[in-house]
Order: structure tokens, then sequence, then C-alpha cells
């Protein structure tokens, strides 16, 4: 953590303390974590936070209740309250050919966190510390599906994410041989040498939001004739809002979303240049397997007739 970050968070912890009318103690915040984890049904701190957060007359208040939040998620005993904090950093795009580059100048792992990010479009906290068990590899695809757990996603709500195959198996392969119980949970590191070199080499600021927002961006390109808007936005993780609302849970097994994914969105998010061939159609297979059956069928009664009439 930085300098900048550890005083954020101390002075969110002895604001949160002084509303709680505990004193300041270098166990206070430790002993608020046990009490929770011990008493989960107690919701006095949920409630606490909820009017502190209502109070708010400035973005610097929800940070410190964002930073309480984070402190209590990151001690595996998770608040149940939600809050949004917006920015006022405008997100500047970074060119194709430039990512691709950062992308080539990595190592193994960083192009793994970057690409996990890039594909997997939902928040980097729900995608790295998402459980081994939850991760399944598709078959007859090249994709992975990523159960997200309603308490690692932002808006408190089980959704699929979905990655290339590949990368799921490079990750869970690494996972396992280093007994993680998350897919990477070292991500946060990772991503801090990619930023750093990103910086130092090529001048830009690549953060993980500016692969979700790029992920949005090349989606909402696509026509919803060719992928229902629905199905991307709740693969980020957000609530879809278009026309009908589908039910979030039959898509771990839809195949329509795989497909949707594997030939509309995988090619376009690459940074390898590695991209998977759109598929066909199935109309335009059909009609090009009819095509070759006829040829075959011609061949075979020309041959049929020079045998008779020899």
């Amino acid at each position: 953590m930085t300098y900048g970050r550890q005083k954020i968070a101390l002075t969110a912890v002895k604001k949160f303390l002084d509303k709680l009318g505990k004193p300041v103690t270098e166990t206070a915040i430790s002993e608020l974590i046990e009490q929770k984890r011990n008493n989960p049904k107690d919701t006095r701190l949920e409630q606490e936070l909820k009017l502190w957060k209502a109070e708010a007359t400035s973005s610097t208040i929800l940070n410190y209740v964002a930073t309480i939040l984070g402190i209590f998620r990151h001690n595996f005993t998770p608040l149940e309250v939600h809050i949004h904090v917006t920015s006022n950093h405008r997100t500047i795009p970074i060119s194709e050919p430039i990512l691709r580059s950062i992308h080539s100048e990595l190592t193994q792992d960083e192009k793994d966190a970057l690409d996990l990010m890039t594909y997997g479009a939902e928040r980097r906290n729900a995608l790295s510390h998402i459980p081994l068990e939850n991760v399944h590899l598709v078959e007859n695809s090249d994709v992975a599906i990523l159960d997200i757990p309603a308490r690692l996603s932002k808006t408190a709500t089980e959704h699929p994410s979905i990655i290339p195959k590949e990368l799921a198996e490079r990750l869970l392969d690494k996972a396992t041989r280093l007994n993680y119980n998350c897919l990477m949970p070292n991500f946060n590191s990772v991503f801090r040498r990619i930023t750093a070199k990103a910086l130092q080499r090529h001048k830009v600021r690549l953060t993980s939001h500016y692969l979700r927002k790029r992920f949005e961006t090349i989606a909402e390109r696509i026509p919803a004739d060719q992928m229902n808007p629905n199905h991307w936005v709740i693969l980020m993780g957000s609530r879809p809002t278009v026309g009908h609302i589908p039910q979030i849970y039959s898509l771990l097994n839809d195949r329509e979303l795989v497909e949707e994914y594997e030939t509309q969105l995988m090619p376009k998010l690459a940074l390898s240049g590695e991209t998977t061939k759109p598929q066909a159609s199935k109309p335009a297979q059909l009609q090009k397997e009819n095509q070759e059956l006829k040829e075959q069928l011609l061949k075979l009664t020309k041959l049929l007739t020079e045998k008779l009439t020899t």
C-alpha cells in the first residue's frame, strides 16, 4: 500500500471509530472485525456506515466509507453495505497499437493478468478472487465461464463472465501448483508492474478500469441482432436495462451466449493478435456444405456416366 493510501486508510479508521464512540487504539479495528465475524447477524456496523454514507456531502466521505468496507472485506468479513464512488478523472483513450505493444513486452504472468481484465470485463477483485471451483471449462468451445458469486460482485448479483479457455487453463494450473484458493490472489501487485511499465515505456496510464471501459466500448458497437445487449451487460457485472430482462442464472448453460462471445467479442478484444476466427453463421455454413455436396454429386454422376458408356 502506498503512503497516500495508508494515510487515507488511517484517517478513515479514526473517523469511523470516532462515530462509533470508541477510542483509537492499535487493535480497535481488529476487535471490530473479530466481533462481526463472531456475530454476523449483528448489523450495527452496517447501520452506522449507511448513516455516515447518507450524511456525506463530498466524495471524500464516500471514499472513507468505501475504505472501511474494503478493510472488512479483505479480512474475510464483508459488510452488507454497497457504495459507488464516482471519479473526476477523465479516461484518456490509449491507441490499440500501443495496447498491443504493451502486451507484447510483458512477462507471461503479466500478460495473464492483463488478459484476465481484457476478456473478463468484471472488476478486478471479482475476477482475480473468484474461487477455483467457480471456473468452468465449456466443452466444444474455446472459452471458460466464470461463475462470479454475489459477494464479489459490486452489484451484489451472481452472474457469469467469460474468458478464453487457454487463459483459464493456464491460471488454474498455476493456482493448483501454488495452492491458491482463488484464481489470481497476487493480481494487484502484478497489475501495478503493468501500470508502471506502460507509464515508463509508453507514457500512458493503463488501469484495470480502462480495460473494462474498452470492453464496454467494443460491445456497444455490436449490433443487437448479433449479440443481445443484455448479455454483454451481464458479463460485465452490471444490471441489464434493455427490453426483456433475461434470467441471469439461465445464462450459465446458454449456448447462445457462448457463441455470441466467441464470434462477436473475443476476436475484437484480443491484444495478442492471435484472435479466434469468427464462426460462419448457420445459414452461410449450411449453404457452403450444400454447395460442396452438389459438387461431389456432380463428380460422381459424371464418373458413373463415363463408366456406363465405356
